[in-house]
């Protein structure tokens, strides 16, 4: 008897307190909706080149960069030598760290640092990096006001035939 008696009190809660959820959730889930889009502009492709054998350092390799280039609208030079890109890898999946130095075609320095993860997935290699210019030049003073995003990929599956990249700006 005493169950029978407290039940419908408990249901009556259980029902107060679900629509109080309910109501408290449904504005929390539609704020995970993106209230804004996300576009972006090409920069510039980028190929470096090893500049000699990876150092071993533990669960990081250095490679040394020997240079390469890079091309876009009105974006247009070489990768000096001298770069060096810091690979961690831990549990599957490499932690990068470049640097390098863009010379432009008329001739001005730009300091380009990125990191990035890349790792293997079902669907192939997962290669992304986010980079960050610095520069004195005031042609090229708009790539110190910018955020990139960068996407690397390989051609015929190798490092020895350069390491690509596509830049985008966010816009």
């Amino acid at each position: 008897m005493y169950k029978q008696s407290i039940m419908p009190k408990f249901t009556k809660l259980a029902a107060l307190l679900l629509s109080l959820t309910a109501l408290l959730i449904g504005p929390a889930t539609s704020a995970q909706t993106a209230q804004t889009t996300l576009e972006s502009e090409f920069i510039m492709s980028m190929v470096l080149q090893l500049g000699g054998a990876p150092m071993n350092a533990g669960n990081t390799q250095i490679a040394p960069l020997g240079g390469g280039t890079f091309s876009g609208p009105g974006l247009n030079g070489t990768i000096l030598p001298g770069g060096a890109d810091w690979m961690t890898t831990v549990s599957g999946h490499s932690s990068l760290d470049v640097r390098v130095t863009l010379q432009t075609d008329d001739g001005e320095y730009i300091y380009l640092s990125y990191v990035g993860v890349m790792h293997e997935t079902d669907s192939g290699l997962y290669w992304k990096v986010t980079p960050n210019f610095q520069t004195a030049s005031e042609k090229y003073d708009w790539l110190n006001h910018i955020v990139a995003v960068g996407q690397g990929y390989l051609e015929g599956g190798d490092f020895a035939n350069g390491i690509f990249y596509d830049i985008f700006q966010i816009l």
